[in-house]
This record gives structure tokens, C-alpha cells and sequence, in this order.
């Protein structure tokens, strides 16, 4: 908010219940990028004009739901990239009708993640297409909105790690108080994805890379394909 940097985050209430259970806040409306896609022919962008849609729009679609998609998908790329956010597939990431893109199931943080290769974040072509596309102006905002957003978070990097820092005794996986975690080396680790060591100008066109590297990575394409057939499985 000091930054008048609006990504449109989706924040939602959780109550521990005990050390092991808790409650989580239903966000009505909420759909898997995976059921948008099975049940829009594979686009977001056919997703978002059925929910909002707006004559003589771009696209079809009221501007204001585009923005959102195109501010929360950027704000959610810089987060799950600093926090190492893992496990990322098509069943845990979220979209609302009013184009509020958003992560839940955050079981694997700090750089774990249970399958092999992991990109930087997860950005899907389906993801990009909903913006118009590669060669698309909205696409281009994604990407300048996401530099911004690390840039900014670049200046509170201070702030987030004196949070984990006193987190180290709260029990959380990888970053409890004790040797076989070893808590100041994940922390190191979160210390090093915000390159403090760069420039503004240096840090956007690394971000602009880790962009293109996680909507090219072929890894989570095949890992995707496997996911979704144990799941039709089940």
C-alpha cells in the first residue's frame, strides 16, 4: 500500500485449531486453473468473458476483471518465487470470476518441492494466453507489473527477514530452531531470491528472465500431464 502498488492479492483467513489442525476460510466462487480450463476449451480468456463480460471491451471482457487477473497473477509470480513456494500444479492455483488469481496448499515452502526440476514460479501458456497472449500489450503489463512488484519487495527484503527470523521457533517445517532444519540456511536461501546485490534496472531484467524461463520450463508441462491422470485415476 506505501508503494500505491495494487496487485490484487487474495488473502484468506486461517484458525489454528491445535499444533496440527486448523480451519481455512472457503473463498466462494473459487475455481482450479485446471477445472477453468477443462470446462472454458483450455482459455482463461473464454473464462473470464462468460463471467464478465463487456460489450466493446478489449476482448469482450469488463477491463477492470482484466487488470485484476493481470495484477494478481504478477503479485502471486513474485511471492511463490521469494517464498519458494512448491508443488506448484493446475489443481492448487485459483481463479475467481472476477479475475482474482490466487495459491492455496502451501505444504512444501522455502524450496521444497516433491517433483524434479521446479521452475523459478508457476506461469503456464494457458495462464499467459488469458492475457492476450506473448505479443499481447496486457502481457507486457504482466510482466513490467511483476518487476515492479519485486523491486518494491526488494526494499522491505529487510522487514521479511526479520519475520522469518522470529518464526524460527514456531514450528513451522524447514524452519524450526534445530539443526537438521537448519533455519538460517533456508533463510539464507530466501535472502538470495531477493538479489539484493542488484541494481533496480539489474533486478527487473533478472525477474524478466525468470519470467521467461518458467513459461518455457518443459518440466511442469510433463509434470502436469502426470498429475492430472492421477487424479482422473482416483
Amino acid at each position: 500500500k506505501r508503494a500505491t502498488l495494487d496487485l490484487c492479492l487474495k488473502p484468506y483467513a486461517i484458525l489454528a485449531t491445535s499444533a496440527s489442525t486448523g480451519l481455512v476460510e472457503f473463498v466462494d466462487g473459487s475455481i482450479p486453473i485446471s477445472q477453468v480450463l477443462a470446462n472454458n476449451n483450455n482459455s482463461i480468456l473464454q473464462f473470464l468473458k462468460k463471467s464478465a463480460p463487456r460489450q466493446g471491451a478489449k476482448y469482450g471482457i469488463d477491463s477492470d476483471v482484466m487488470q485484476t487477473y493481470l495484477r494478481s497473477c504478477a503479485g502471486y509470480c513474485v511471492i511463490t518465487y521469494l517464498l519458494g513456494v512448491g508443488d506448484r500444479h493446475l489443481d492448487n492455483i485459483m481463479l475467481l470470476p472476477s479475475g482474482h488469481f490466487f495459491h492455496i496448499d502451501f505444504g512444501f515452502i522455502f524450496g521444497r518441492d516433491p517433483k524434479p526440476l521446479p521452475p523459478a514460479f508457476r506461469l503456464t501458456r494457458e495462464m499467459v494466453d488469458g492475457m492476450g497472449g506473448v505479443d499481447s500489450a496486457d502481457y507486457a503489463r504482466f510482466r513490467s507489473l511483476s518487476c515492479q512488484a519485486f523491486n518494491t519487495l526488494r526494499k522491505s527484503a529487510g522487514l521479511v527477514l526479520n519475520l522469518l527470523h522470529l518464526m524460527g521457533e514456531a514450528g513451522i517445517e524447514d524452519l524450526s530452531n534445530n539443526p537438521a532444519a537448519d533455519a538460517e540456511g533456508v533463510i539464507a536461501k530466501v535472502e538470495e531470491r531477493f538479489r539484493l546485490e542488484l541494481t533496480d534496472e539489474q533486478a527487473e531484467a533478472y525477474f524478466l528472465g525468470l519470467i521467461d524461463d518458467s513459461l518455457n520450463a518443459l518440466a511442469p508441462r510433463v509434470m502436469e500431464v502426470f498429475h492430472q491422470l492421477s487424479v482422473a485415476r482416483r
